[in-house]
This record gives structure tokens, sequence and C-alpha cells, in this order.
């Protein structure tokens, strides 16, 4: 059994993919030094969010995105990873964003499965100014049409249930992990307020994150000895405002053409890959003008929550708020004429 299980659980689009890679390529230097992050088995590099493909053996349909196929696919990865864990004398790291949604008697299963003498939970955060157009421009990415108003409306509607409904209901995932006092306070419930802490990601400076992750997870000696890289660890790079509209546009084009989805997520590839080399790019996604003070108030209770909660805050809770000053103005005409040009030119490109 583990001396100590540090449970990294998100929250999406908060740096968990640098961190991941960080332990990743860090895996041989980190046993050294008694701490085990499992990975997969076999040749090639490994899989980014290994660690959520697993937890869907033990947990399937708590995820609503995860069907009995995928979950009985991933029973004999989740079985590795426990075995791994319980073996490890010393810390052993499980990295999964997708336990941040998870309920009560999911997350309890979770830490009953893998076992170990004391249990630290660690959730990396940013404001929710920054985590709502990260994920719907992932949304986007992925395949939807739907605007940002509208990604915002379907959020609204879903906080105004109040707080037992979203404890409860499966499809209000979103805000299980978003509400971020009632997120810490959920596993502070199971593990101790004193065993739960949260990552304000600082947004610049890759080692800033990596050291204040590893004090979380009580670590700190062990982050001095394996640093963190000025550049190199591969980390998910987004996409501006203005080709965020171009995605959403082609989605609806491409649905209407029959395409499908793997054939629309292979040119989208190509298409991010080309806007990446763009010098001027428009303005960064941002919440839109009409919700910014409504954004603003449920960002103001959620810190409100947090404090209540007991967890220990690495970083500052004022790095969580959202100030609606703070956001750019929309796109122009001429910035999504110009991101267009780059998707066309991707696509013919690709056409050839």
């Amino acid at each position: 059994m583990a001396q100590r299980l540090v449970l990294h659980i998100g929250v999406q689009k908060s740096g968990t993919t640098f961190l991941q890679r960080m332990l990743e390529e860090r895996v041989d230097a980190l046993e050294a030094l008694g701490v085990v992050y499992p990975v997969p088995e076999g040749e090639g590099p490994v899989r980014v969010n290994a660690h959520e493909a697993a937890t869907y053996g033990l947990l399937g349909g708590e995820y609503p995105w995860v069907g009995a196929r995928r979950a009985a696919a991933e029973e004999a990865w989740w079985q590795r990873l426990r075995d791994r864990v319980r073996a490890c004398p010393g810390t052993a790291v499980v990295s999964a964003e997708a336990l941040a949604v998870v309920r009560s008697d999911a997350a309890q299963r979770v830490i009953d499965d893998l076992g170990a003498d004391e249990v630290r939970v660690v959730v990396t955060a940013r404001s929710l100014g920054r985590l709502l157009p990260s994920s719907w421009q992932q949304h986007v990415r992925n395949g939807r049409t739907a605007g940002f108003p509208r990604f915002v409306e379907g959020l609204a509607a879903q906080r105004a249930r109040g707080w037992e409904g979203i404890e409860k209901e499966p499809d209000a995932h979103m805000w299980r992990a978003f509400g971020l006092g009632r997120l810490a306070g959920r596993w502070a419930s199971l593990v101790g307020p004193d065993r739960v802490a949260v990552v304000s990601n600082p947004g610049s400076g890759s080692g800033r994150l990596w050291h204040r992750f590893m004090e979380a997870a009580g670590l700190s000696d062990e982050a001095d000895r394996v640093p963190a890289p000025s550049d190199g660890t591969t980390v998910h790079g987004g996409v501006t405002a203005a080709e965020a509209e171009v995605l959403r546009a082609l989605n609806g084009n491409l649905s209407a053409q029959g395409w499908s989805h793997e054939e629309g997520a292979l040119l989208r590839d190509e298409i991010v890959d080309a806007f990446r080399t763009r010098q001027d790019r428009g303005p960064r996604l941002a919440v839109p003008p009409r919700f910014r003070d409504q954004v603003a108030a449920w960002s103001a209770e959620d810190i409100d929550d947090l404090r209540a909660s007991g967890a220990l805050v690495v970083g500052s809770p004022a790095e969580l708020a959202y100030t609606p000053g703070e956001d750019p103005d929309p796109p122009r005409p001429n910035d999504i004429a110009e991101a267009a040009g780059t998707a066309a030119m991707a696509a013919a490109q690709r056409a050839r």
C-alpha cells in the first residue's frame, strides 16, 4: 500500500496536460526519488490523460460520455494502475482531470480501490473567465456548432437548479468541476480539508506551475531535484476568438455535407496547426459581453465557497477571480477574414 497517494483531479484547461507531460517525461527520475507515476504498458509515446482512461474502467457510466464498451475496454488498465499504486512503498501520483466531475460516491470508490495510508487531493484551477472560453473552444475543436452565448446559457440554466441538483444530476458535470469551492468541499468531506489543495495556475512561467503543483502534493524537495524545463514540454494550444468562429462555421458546413466525425477531426487538426503559425492571430477568446456580470457573480460565489471549504490555496485566491474589465474586445471582421483565409489555405494544401 502506498504511503501517500496524490490524486490530481484537474480541472480541465488549468494546466493538467502540461503537468501530466512533466510527470510522464520524468517517470524514471521521480521513481528514483520514491515517487511513482504509473504509465501504460507497450511501446510508443505515452497517452495523454492515460489515468483518466483507466478510471473509465472503474467508474464507467459515472461519466456521461463513457459507454459500456469503452468502460469494459479500460478495466484491465485500471487494474494495472491500481496494482501499481498498491505496490508502491512511497508516494504514488494519479492524474485524471475527469475526476473533478464525479459525484461523491464515485470519488469514494476511487479512494477505496486505490488504497493508501494518506490521500492528498490536488486541484489545479484558473478563473471562470478563462475556463469557460477554453471549454467552449474545445467543444468547437471537437466538432460542435453551438455558439458561445448558447453554451453559457446552458450552463446558467444548470446552475439555476441549485447545488443540490448539480451534485446529483449526471448532466450537470461541468459545474461539479467549475464550481471550485464546491469541488474542494466535496473531496474535503472524504479526505479532510487539510488534505485538499487548490493550485492557482499563474498563467506564465511553466516552472511556477510545476513548483506549485509539487508543493500542493507535498513534494517540494522532489520538484527542486526534477525541475521544469524552460521549453520543450508539449501542451495544448488554444485558438483565438476569430479562429474559433471560423472553426464553428466549418463544423456546420462539414455536418451539412455529411463528413464523418473522424474526417472532420483530421481537417480541424491541420487547420489549428496552421493557425499556430500566424503572427497576428487577433484577440483571445473572452466571455461574451452580456454575460460578464453574471460570470463575475458566479466567480465571487465560488471563491467564497472555496474559502469556506477549508482547503489550502497554493497561490492566491485573487488569481482565481474573474475581472470583466480585463477581457479584450470581440474580434473584428478583418480578424475573422484572415483566420478564414488561413483555414482555406490549410484545406487546399490537404486536398493537394
